[in-house]
């Protein structure tokens, strides 16, 4: 048994989870960048609750935000893991108001993300996008010192919504890791996000 995401081009109330689009990063948080200064894509916005008891969890939200290159994919290098740190940032914080953009080639296309319950059993080749359950690797254990992985997604579920960013995780697999007691109070960067191609 494990919790299956189902990632569809329905419109996310203010309650889902959604990939794509703006982020409702309040404006006391800056847009975050990469190291030339070039605004990150947002790729999906997930709450808290999902991760943790809502007494901790509150109304926090995760954002995570890639760099990307939609014509030759250069970016796919970038969300590796190199000495536990790639290029992407995850961001906790407080929705604001309104939805912001910052990156040029943000899409203004969002999806629903749903979590679906399935009986079947979990295992190190179940490459579905899930939420905890057996870790699958495509290649070589990762790790990360802050935590442990909480979200796989699989780059193909995310391209019939994202259409203009087509292959914009290849068809590897993406992993989400946040830290067992996280400190909501320091607000802005937390967790770490990897990806691994086939």
């Amino acid at each position: 048994m494990y919790t299956r995401l189902l990632l569809t081009s329905e419109k996310p109330s203010a309650a889902d989870a959604y990939v794509g689009g703006g982020a409702f990063l309040p404006e006391n948080i800056p847009w975050p960048t990469c190291v030339e200064g070039h605004a990150l894509f947002h790729l999906m916005a997930i709450p808290a609750h999902w991760f943790y008891r809502q007494e901790i969890a509150e109304d926090f939200w995760f954002s995570i935000f890639i760099p990307v290159d939609v014509e030759r994919h250069t970016h796919l290098r970038q969300l590796r893991a190199v000495e536990g740190i790639s290029a992407a940032v995850v961001l906790a914080y407080r929705r604001g108001s309104a939805s912001r953009s910052r990156c040029m080639s943000d899409s203004l296309e969002r999806g629903r993300i749903e979590r679906i319950e399935c009986l079947e059993p979990d295992d190190d080749e179940n490459l579905d996008s899930k939420l905890d359950g057996v870790d699958a690797w495509l290649q070589s254990t990762l790790a990360w010192n802050g935590g442990r992985r909480r979200l796989m997604l699989y780059g193909a579920d995310i391209d019939g919504i994202l259409p203009s960013h087509n292959g914009v995780l290849s068809d590897g697999m993406a992993y989400l890791f946040l830290p067992d007691q996280p400190d909501f109070s320091l607000g802005g960067r937390v967790g770490a996000f990897f990806l691994q191609l086939g």
